[in-house]
């Protein structure tokens, strides 16, 4: 079987003017080291704050989810925890895996050509609009934005699926 799972949103063109816009109400986070260079993320901020774009995003990702639940035999699905990053020129994200959940996914809100999410010994055709899914053990990087002009924005997010309703 295969464990990797991709969806195309509809009606993506509006649906990525609405969250960059809410996604832009979030003050500027920059997250920077040796493994990364993210211009703007939530990704380090409390939990508990507002994030303007949660709904949207939500609903959004909501029937591919449901989607992969039922083509895993699983009665429900829990998002753990979610987050956005935007990369400029120059901006990465080395190898790297997500512990303590199932599945690893993204959403390409903005995804120029050349910095589609790589994988390890494994091809997969990616663009902007998509949402993929896969296991969190399999390693991942972004590749260096190599275009001052063009943004990458993705939503991440982790996710269990579950058999029954305990959990």
């Amino acid at each position: 079987m295969n464990y990797f799972f991709k969806t195309k949103v509809e009606n993506h063109s509006q649906i990525k003017e609405k969250l960059l816009k809410q996604i832009d109400l979030i003050p500027n986070n920059p997250f920077i080291n040796q493994n990364q260079n993210i211009i703007h993320t939530d990704w380090n901020l409390p939990p508990q704050m507002h994030r303007e774009y949660s709904s949207l995003f939500l609903d959004t990702v909501k029937a591919h989810l449901v989607s992969i639940a039922k083509s895993l035999n699983c009665l429900r699905y829990e998002i753990g925890s979610f987050w956005f990053q935007q990369y400029l020129n120059s901006g990465f994200h080395t190898w790297h895996t997500h512990r303590g959940c199932h599945f690893t996914n993204i959403y390409f809100i903005e995804c120029p050509k050349g910095s589609e999410t790589k994988f390890k010994n494994i091809e997969i055709d990616i663009e902007e609009g998509d949402i993929i899914s896969f296991p969190s053990f399999i390693p991942h990087s972004s590749p260096h934005i190599k275009n001052s002009k063009e943004r990458k924005t993705i939503i991440s997010f982790n996710t269990d699926f579950c058999i029954d309703d305990q959990g």
